[in-house]
C-alpha cells in the first residue's frame, strides 16, 4: 500500500514544546497512511525517548549551521506521495482539514499546499500574526531544500491548495527572550554574506540579508541589499515571492534612514513599477496611507485608500491569484486585515477635505456585519466624529443610508433622529433601533445608550439586563462627576422611572446624585434636611437588603461599608433633632463624618445651626401663644395701614422677640424702618403696594 504523506520533523532539545508537537501529529498518523521521520539534532536522552514513542524512523544529524542539509536528510528517506515538514517548536491546533484533504482525494488535484504559521508576540497568546507557509508538496525526484538559512523547497509547483489549518509557534518569541535578534543575526549574516559572495546574482539571498539587517535595526544596510535584490530579481522572467517582499519592505527601511517624504516617494516608485503585483499594491497602499497621514497629504492619501479598495475587490474575485501572491507576511490575508483601519483613515482624509460623497462611499465599504473586525475601530470612529464636530449632523446623516443592523450604525441613526431633522417614519424606527442597540450593545457604548434612553424615555430594562454591576458603577461615577449640579438633578428625575425593577441600580444612582448635591454646593437649610434624610433612607434600604439583622445591629464588628455606618449614625442624629435634643445629636453627626469624611461638607452645614439651637433654646409655643401672636400681628397691620410708624416699630420689635423666624414680621419691620426714616426726613409718601 502506498504512503500518502511523509511528515518530516526537525527535533532539537526543546522539551517544552516537543510533546505538544508530536501529540498534534498523532491524528495524521492514525487517520492517514503516513509516516513520521525525525531528524534528530539534539543531545538530551529524554527528547530521544519521547520521539521513539511515536516513530522508529529517527535520523541522527550533527548540526552544521545548514538548515537545508538537515531538511534534506529527512527528505531523502521520504516514501510518501506528499511531503510535509515542520519544527519541534510548532504544533497543529487541528489537523482535520489536512486529513480531509487526503481522505477525500482532493490532494490529487494539487501539486503543493500552504498552511498557516501563527507567530505569537507574547507568551499569553493574545498578540500574534499569521503567515502562510508553503510546507506541503507532491514529492518528485526534483524536490529538495535550498539555502543554509531560511531554507525552502526549490520546487513548489502549481496548482496550490490554501489550507486554514495552523500551527502555534512561539519560537521567535523565545529566541528574542533567550538570545535576542543580534545573536541570531550574528549567526546568520556571515553565512548569508558568504552565499552572496559565491552567488552575487541571487536576489533571494539579498532578501535574506535584508531581513537580518532589518532585525537588528541596521536599516541603511538593509535598504542597500534590498535595492540590490530588487535589481537582480527583475532580471527574472517571472515575479518570485522574494521580489514581492522587497517591493513592499523597501519604503519602511527608507523611512528609518531618510524620513517620511523619501519613503513616500520610494513607495510611489514601487507602486508604479510594471512588475508590482496586486498583493504588493495592497500593501504599498497601506504604507502610503500611513505616510500621507503623517505628511498631511490628505487628497493623495484618499486616492491610495480608493486604489486599495479597487485591488482588494480584484483579488477577492480572483482567489487563485490572491493565494499565489504570497511572500512571508506580505499576503492577501494580511492586507485584508488592514481593510477596516484603512477605510477609517480614509474617513479622516475625506472629512478634512469636506468631501461627503467620499465619506458616504467609505462608510458603505466597511464590513459592518463582521462584528469582530469592526469592533476594535469604534473608538477611532468616535474620535473622527469628535475631531470634525462641525460636520456632526452631516456625518450622522450618512449613517442613515447604511442598510445594516450593526449596533454602532444603529446608535448613529438614533443620534441623527434626535436632531429633529427626520421625517415621521424615521422617528417611528427609534424604538426598533433602541431594542437592537440595548440587546447587543458593544463594549464602551452602554453610557451613550443610557443617555439616549433618558432623553427619549426608552425603557432601560433590556440594556440593564446585559450590564454588569461593575459597568453600572463606572457609569454612575462618570455621569455624576461630569454633569453640572443643576443639570444632574433634572437628569436623575428623568432617569428614575426608567430604573423600575432594578432597585440596587436605582439607589446607587440616587445616592451618588445626592452626594454631589449635598457636597458640591451650599444647600438651603430647609432642603438640606430633606436631602440628607432621603440619602439615609436609600442607604438603609440597601443595607437591609444585603445584610442580616445581626450585622446591622453591630456594624463595626461585621465591617459594614462606611456609607451604611454613616447612615445609621445620621438617622440617630435626626431622631434626636426631631425631639429637639440638639446636644445629643451632635456626637452622632461628628461620628458620621469621621466614618465617611466625603459627606463632611453637608454635615458641616448642619452643625452651626444645631449649636445655635443649643445656645438659644426655643420656647414651647402653645395654642394660646399662637392665638395671641395672631392678634398682635393684626394690630401691627392696622398701625402700618394708619401710617403710625413709631408705634408700629415698637410692636414689630417686641413681636420679633417672640417670633424670631416669622418672615411676615421680618418683612413688615423693613417696610416700617424705611417709611419711618422717610417721615423723619420729611419725605414720607405713599407706600408701594399693599402690606397685607
Amino acid at each position: 500500500m502506498n504512503i500518502q504523506l511523509t511528515i518530516s520533523l526537525l527535533v532539537s532539545d526543546r522539551m517544552e514544546t516537543l510533546g505538544k508537537c508530536l501529540a498534534s501529529l498523532s491524528p495524521l498518523l492514525r487517520e492517514l497512511d503516513s509516516e513520521l521521520i525525525v531528524v534528530f539534532t539534539g543531545k538530551k536522552e529524554e527528547a530521544l525517548t519521547l520521539v521513539q514513542q511515536y516513530t522508529s524512523h529517527i535520523i541522527p544529524f550533527v548540526w552544521c549551521n545548514d538548515f537545508s542539509k538537515a531538511r534534506n536528510a529527512g527528505l531523502k528517506e521520504a516514501k510518501g506521495e506528499w511531503f510535509l515538514y515542520l519544527d519541534d517548536d510548532e504544533w497543529f491546533e487541528d489537523t482535520g482539514e489536512i486529513i480531509h484533504f487526503f481522505q477525500s482525494g482532493e490532494y490529487r488535484n494539487y501539486q503543493s499546499a500552504f498552511y498557516v504559521q501563527r507567530n505569537y508576540e507574547d507568551f499569553a497568546g493574545k498578540g500574534y500574526s499569521d503567515a502562510e507557509v508553503g510546507r506541503m508538496c507532491r514529492l518528485t525526484a526534483d524536490t529538495e531544500f535550498v539555502h543554509p538559512v531560511h531554507e525552502c523547497l526549490s520546487t513548489f509547483d502549481r496548482p496550490c491548495k490554501k489550507l486554514s489549518a495552523y500551527v502555534h509557534h512561539f519560537g521567535y518569541l523565545r529566541k528574542k527572550e533567550n538570545q535576542g535578534e543580534g545573536i541570531k543575526a550574528a549567526r546568520n549574516l556571515p553565512l548569508l554574506l558568504k552565499m552572496y559572495e559565491e552567488d552575487p546574482d541571487s536576489g533571494q539571498t539579498c532578501m535574506q540579508i535584508t531581513q537580518e539587517y532589518r532585525s537588528i535595526g541596521e536599516y541603511g544596510n538593509a535598504a542597500e541589499y534590498c535595492r540590490k535584490g530588487l535589481a537582480l530579481s527583475r532580471r527574472e522572467p517571472r515575479v518570485y515571492t522574494y521580489e514581492l517582499w522587497m517591493q513592499v519592505q523597501l519604503p519602511s527601511m527608507i523611512y528609518h534612514t531618510e524620513g517620511a517624504r523619501q519613503a513616500l516617494e520610494e513607495a510611489e516608485r514601487q507602486l508604479k513599477h510594471p512588475r508590482t503585483l496586486e498583493a504588493g499594491t495592497l500593501h504599498l497602499c497601506i504604507i502610503l496611507t500611513e505616510l500621507c497621514r503623517e505628511l498631511g497629504e490628505y487628497r493623495k492619501g484618499l486616492r491610495y485608500v480608493f486604489l486599495y479598495q479597487e485591488k482588494l475587490l480584484y483579488l477577492q474575485n480572483h482567489p487563485e491569484k490572491a493565494m499565489l501572491q504570497n511572500a512571508a507576511d506580505v499576503t492577501f490575508d494580511s492586507a485584508l486585515s488592514k481593510e477596516v483601519s484603512l477605510y477609517v483613515e480614509g474617513l479622516f482624509f475625506a472629512a478634512e477635505l469636506e468631501d461627503l460623497k467620499k465619506i458616504r462611499m467609505l462608510l458603505s465599504w466597511i464590513p459592518w456585519e463582521e462584528q469582530e473586525r469592526v469592533l476594535p475601530w469604534y473608538p477611532r470612529l468616535e474620535e473622527w466624529k469628535k475631531t470634525y464636530g462641525g460636520m456632526r449632523d452631516a456625518i450622522l446623516k450618512e449613517f442613515i443610508r447604511l442598510d445594516t443592523k450593526n449596533v454602532y450604525v444603529c446608535i448613529q441613526k438614533m443620534l441623527f433622529a434626535e436632531c429633529g431633522s427626520v421625517d415621521g417614519k424615521m422617528a417611528e424606527k427609534m424604538t426598533e433601533l433602541w431594542e437592537i442597540c440595548a440587546n447587543h450593545c458593544p463594549p464602551g457604548f452602554q453610557w451613550e445608550l443610557i443617555e439616549i434612553a433618558v432623553r427619549n424615555q426608552f425603557a432601560l430594562r433590556p440594556l440593564l439586563e446585559h450590564i454588569t454591576p461593575e459597568t453600572w458603577t463606572d457609569y454612575v461615577l462618570t455621569v455624576v462627576s461630569s454633569k453640572r449640579t443643576d443639570l444632574l438633578e433634572n437628569f436623575y428625575r428623568n432617569m428614575e422611572p426608567l430604573l423600575e425593577g432594578f432597585p440596587f441600580y436605582a439607589r446607587q444612582m440616587e445616592q451618588s446624585v445626592l452626594e454631589k448635591l449635598l457636597t458640591g454646593s451650599v444647600v438651603d437649610s430647609s432642603r438640606l434636611s430633606d436631602l440628607m434624610r432621603q440619602y439615609c433612607t436609600s442607604l438603609t434600604a440597601d443595607a437591609k437588603a444585603l445584610y442580616r439583622e445581626e450585622a446591622l445591629e453591630n456594624p463595626a464588628a461585621f465591617a459594614l461599608p462606611s456609607r451604611c455606618q454613616f447612615a445609621q449614625n445620621l438617622e440617630q442624629a435626626f431622631l434626636y433633632i426631631e425631639q429637639e435634643r440638639f446636644a445629643d445629636s451632635l456626637p452622632f453627626l461628628k461620628k458620621a463624618v469621621h466614618i465617611y469624611p466625603q459627606m463632611s461638607p453637608a454635615v458641616g452645614q448642619m452643625i452651626p445651626y444645631l449649636e445655635e439651637q443649643i445656645r438659644s433654646p426655643r420656647q414651647e409655643i402653645t395654642d394660646e401663644f399662637r392665638l395671641l401672636s395672631t392678634q398682635v400681628k393684626q394690630v401691627l397691620y392696622d398701625l402700618v395701614e394708619k401710617r403710625q410708624w413709631e408705634e408700629a416699630y415698637g410692636v414689630a420689635d417686641r413681636l420679633l422677640s417672640l417670633l424670631p423666624d416669622d418672615l411676615d414680621v421680618l418683612r413688615l419691620k423693613q417696610v416700617i424702618l424705611r417709611e419711618r426714616r422717610s417721615t423723619q426726613n420729611g419725605l414720607g409718601g405713599k407706600m408701594n403696594g399693599a402690606v397685607t
